[in-house]
């Protein structure tokens, strides 16, 4: 009988639907038994941190699920709900389940993945790493590991780690974002790298706006493991990325009215046109936006 798991992907990954999906097909052909589990309803509390009580309630409904579920692993997604799991969550609320990161699993499953990388990626790559979720998971031995397994990626060797964890907590500070933008285009030339490649979601997001501006490829892991596995989810928001102030033609009047125009306009759309903090502005001159009546 194959091994029952809970791939909890998170909240914020929801924009990426392909990752989500290509890493289920990925757990799937390795044999696991899946049961995917994210958003508001299995929230790991993190977005309301200043709220104790608020953050004390998720913590306690999203613990309380999982047990719920009886499966004896949970498999994360993103590093901040495993940091809290481990941290906060998991200490409140006893967990009936054992805690796993993805990279760990995909990494423990290694020799069995490998077979299934079938199709040739031809790729030079500098894999983007962090300090901070290092100490937890060793992400930045791992990760490259897991890529390596790839037909034609070849993984450079760089000891460059950005601060942090992740760049979502980077973009809150301009000037560190704009200097690690530029440290690490350096690093891509200096290796001569087709591309860069994250770790984590939202570092994706932050950086795939450098594709978007001309300065370098951008992938997430998971996106070239599924590729060498013959997966096809298209990436979306990239190519909305790309779209820039055009993105709701991108994304489709269908689109556009389930989430509502204002809506898209306020919430969304700074976020597709936004490049970088650190990338040249003269090759990547801000776009004009289109806004709708």
């Amino acid at each position: 009988m194959s091994e029952r798991i809970t791939f909890w992907y998170g909240c914020n990954v929801l924009r990426h639907g392909d990752i989500i999906h290509s890493c289920v097909d990925i757990l799937r052909r390795l044999g696991f038994d899946v049961q995917p589990a994210g958003g508001p309803d299995y929230c790991c509390g993190s977005a309301k941190d200043a709220n104790q009580t608020a953050a004390d309630g998720m913590a306690h409904r999203t613990v309380t699920r999982f047990n719920n579920l009886q499966r004896g692993r949970v498999v994360a997604w993103c590093p901040s709900c495993h940091t809290h799991m481990t941290d906060f969550m998991g200490q409140a609320y006893p967990p009936g389940f054992s805690l796993t990161y993805f990279v760990e699993l995909l990494y423990e499953h290694r020799e069995a993945l490998a077979p299934l990388l079938k199709h040739p990626v031809p790729l030079r790559v500098l894999l983007h790493k962090h300090m901070g979720f290092n100490d937890k998971v060793e992400v930045n031995a791992k990760a490259p590991a897991l890529l390596r397994l790839i037909p034609g990626v070849e993984v450079v060797a760089d000891d460059y780690a950005a601060p942090g964890y992740m760049c979502a907590h980077l973009a809150t500070v301009p000037a560190a974002m704009a200097d690690m933008v530029q440290h690490t285009l350096r690093r891509v030339e200096a290796h001569r790298a087709d591309a860069l490649v994250t770790v984590f979601h939202q570092c994706y997001r932050e950086l795939c706006g450098l594709e978007a501006g001309g300065a370098t490829q951008v992938f997430n892991y998971v996106q070239l493991l599924a590729r060498s596995m013959g997966l096809a989810y298209p990436d979306e928001y990239k190519e909305w990325k790309k779209s820039g102030p055009n993105a709701a033609a991108a994304i489709g009047d269908a689109r556009l009215a389930q989430v509502g125009v204002q809506f898209f306009e306020r919430a969304m759309l700074p976020e597709l046109v936004k490049r970088p903090a650190g990338l040249d502005p003269k090759s990547n001159p801000a776009p004009e936006v289109t806004r709708h009546d």
